[in-house]
C-alpha cells in the first residue's frame, strides 16, 4: 500500500492524479481541495472508490493544513508516502502585462508578484512542513512540486514569451524551494523534484490558449524548442509521465527541476 496526497485535486491535473492513483484499490489516495462546491466529479469518484478521501482545507492557512494533516494520520497510522503539491494560480488579470508594461503601474505590480507568490511559493512552504512527520514516517517519502516551464531561464529566453511576470517568477521559485527542502532532507532519505507536467488539455490552459490567435502565438513561440510540437497532451499521457518520474526519484536526482519526461528540456 502506498499513500498519496494531491493538492489541487478538484480538476485538471490534480483530479487526474486522484483518478490515475485510486484505480489501485490497495493504495489510500487523499485529494486535499479548497471547496466542495465545484468538486462534483471528485464526489463522484469517492462513491465509486472507498480509497479516494476528500479533505477540504485551504493551503494558505497553516493551522487547517495541520488539520488536514491529522486527518490523514488517522488512515495511515501516522504517514504519508508521496505528496504532490499541485495547487496554482495564474494570479491576478495582469499577467498578460509584461515587465515595461508596469511602469507606473508600481500598485498592479505589487500584486502581480505577490499574490502569486503567496499561492504558488509560501503556501506551498505551509504545505509540505504541515506534512513533513508524515512523509518522515512513509516508505517513499517524496515530494514533487508542480512546476512550469514558465518557471524556466532557458525556456523563457529562447521561446521570447515576456508577459506571465508573476507567475513565472512563483515557478522559478517553487524549482528553488524544491532543491532547498532537497538539501534539508538529503540526510532523512526524503527525495524532492520540481517537476512539470508538460503542456496538458486541461481547462486551465484552454482558457489561455483556446483563443485561435493566442494559439498561433504560442505554437510559433514553442517552435523555437520543438518544432514538432502541435498542441498539448491528454491528461491520462501527462499523469502517467509524471508518476514514472516520480517512480523513478532517488537521492541522486533529488531537488531537481524535470519535464513530465524526465529529463531538463523536454517540455511538451
Amino acid at each position: 500500500m502506498v499513500s498519496w496526497a494531491v493538492t489541487g485535486a478538484t480538476r485538471g491535473i490534480g483530479f487526474g492524479f486522484i483518478e490515475n492513483l485510486s484505480a489501485n484499490s490497495k493504495d489510500e489516495v487523499f485529494a486535499l481541495i479548497r471547496s466542495r462546491a465545484t468538486a462534483g466529479p471528485l464526489e463522484k469518484l469517492a462513491t465509486e472508490r472507498k480509497n479516494v478521501h476528500i479533505i477540504v482545507t485551504d493551503i494558505a492557512d497553516p493551522q487547517k493544513l495541520a488539520e488536514a494533516a491529522a486527518e490523514v494520520a488517522k488512515v495511515t497510522a501516522g504517514s504519508l508516502d508521496v505528496l504532490i503539491l499541485n495547487a496554482s494560480s495564474p494570479g491576478p488579470d495582469t499577467g498578460a502585462l509584461s515587465p515595461t508594461a508596469f511602469h507606473g503601474k508600481e500598485e498592479a505590480l505589487a500584486n502581480e508578484i505577490n499574490e502569486n507568490v503567496k499561492t504558488n511559493v509560501i503556501s506551498n512552504v505551509f504545505v509540505v512542513n504541515a506534512f513533513l512527520d508524515l512523509i518522515r514516517n512513509g516508505k517513499e517519502k517524496k515530494i514533487s512540486f508542480i512546476t512550469s516551464p514558465s518557471g524556466d531561464v532557458e525556456f523563457t529566453r529562447i521561446t521570447g514569451l515576456s508577459t506571465l511576470l508573476g507567475y513565472s517568477v512563483s515557478k522559478a521559485g517553487v524549482n528553488m524551494l524544491a532543491t532547498k527542502y532537497a538539501v534539508e532532507l538529503a540526510p532523512e532519505g526524503i527525495k524532492t523534484v520540481a517537476l512539470s507536467p508538460g503542456w496538458v488539455d486541461t481547462d486551465a490552459s484552454r482558457a489561455v490558449t483556446g483563443d485561435p490567435e493566442v494559439r498561433k502565438f504560442m505554437l510559433n513561440a514553442f517552435h523555437k524548442l520543438d518544432k514538432d510540437v502541435e498542441g498539448p497532451i491528454s491528461v491520462d499521457e501527462s499523469i502517467a509521465l509524471q508518476l514514472k518520474v516520480i517512480q523513478d526519484l532517488n537521492q541522486e536526482n533529488s531537488g531537481k527541476t524535470l519535464t513530465h519526461r524526465g529529463n531538463s528540456d523536454g517540455w511538451f
